[in-house]
């Protein structure tokens, strides 16, 4: 029987998002991905974006699937539901990948998310178009993919519901994924694109928080780096499942 792959896109993005891993990986393992809720089908459509009920909606996919026990790999804010997934779930994680992956320590990101929910009231597009523009400093446009992810990412944000975004932020600013993180016991890979200084400015004591994390850095790659360097990441994250191949066929 195959090991199972859940894959967890990131904010104003779809399961799409790792369409080419899923299609690398379903040969040797049975692989999921899901639209995060007002995301998709349901983009635009009023929603209770909570980090209760993004858990909820992890849960119930484990249910709807019949999946006992899954790797789980989330793309950027993907982290936060896929990590208190793993915290509360211990027995149904048998990895943890995050890509870009975060959390609310004093940073140049947390400065940013925190500005950005003082000013929420301002009209949304306008609003959304300088959160787009801090979220993708000019240093991370010398890469051609970032400069198109900056424009993607404003066009789909402006489809999503307006408290969407906002609800994120305020997750990133307010709850404590540090904990969770350090009651993970789950292995875990950690990938950053070299060029994602902003959020790689969170992860200043990661080895103090998860000493057992595989932080690995694809270079020439930006924040989305499956995204940028598909192959290096196939890689990288191959590497890290065939532990588990290795356990499975000593034991």
């Amino acid at each position: 029987m195959k090991e199972a792959i859940i894959f967890i896109h990131g904010l104003t993005g779809t399961k799409r998002a790792f369409k080419k891993q899923m299609d690398y990986f379903q040969t040797k393992y049975d692989t999921y991905a899901y639209n995060l809720l007002g995301h998709g089908e349901d983009r635009g459509k009023p929603i209770e974006f909570t980090l209760h009920h993004l858990v909820q909606q992890l849960e119930e996919f484990y249910e709807e699937n019949g999946i006992n026990e899954a790797h789980i790999c989330s793309l950027s804010y993907g982290c936060y539901p896929s990590t208190i997934f793993a915290s509360k779930y211990k027995d149904k994680v048998r990895s943890l990948c995050y890509i870009g992956g975060h959390y609310n320590a004093p940073s140049q990101l947390f400065d940013v998310l925190r500005h950005h929910w003082n000013v929420r009231e301002e009209e949304y597009s306008k609003w959304l178009k300088h959160y787009t523009n801090d979220i993708y400093p000019k240093e991370s446009l010398i890469d051609p993919y970032a400069v198109i992810s900056k424009k993607i990412y404003y066009k789909y944000g402006l489809e999503l519901a307006e408290n969407i975004l906002k609800n994120a932020i305020e997750h990133r600013l307010y709850y404590d994924l540090r904990r969770d993180l350090k009651s993970v016991t789950a292995p875990i890979l950690w990938v950053m694109g070299d060029h994602d200084t902003l959020y790689k400015s969170t992860l200043k004591e990661l080895a103090e928080i998860v000493p057992h994390v595989i932080y690995k850095e694809i270079k020439h790659a930006g924040h989305a780096a499956n995204l940028f360097r598909p192959n290096c990441f196939k890689e990288l994250y191959e590497g890290f499942l065939m532990q588990f191949q290795l356990e499975g066929a000593i034991s």
